[in-house]
């Protein structure tokens, strides 16, 4: 759960890299996911592929902040 980094100004969001099989260094995706110690649950938030962005802009990191309790 407490896998890949945590994103700057997301109140404990992370970003975890995960290679797709079969695709190098520009397939892949990155999850987006927050995780509820307490409850040991986690959120998954949002998934895209790697070419669709690198980091997230300030408009989507909002809206993730939105997303979680």
């Amino acid at each position: 759960p407490d896998a890949g980094d945590v994103i700057p100004g997301s109140g404990g969001c992370r970003k975890l890299r995960w290679a797709a099989k079969g695709h190098g260094k520009r397939g892949g995706a990155r999850v987006i996911y927050y995780w509820i110690t307490e409850d040991h649950r986690i959120l998954f938030l949002d998934l895209y592929a790697k070419g669709e962005s690198e980091n997230l802009s300030d408009a989507r990191l909002k809206a993730l902040k939105r997303k979680k309790p």
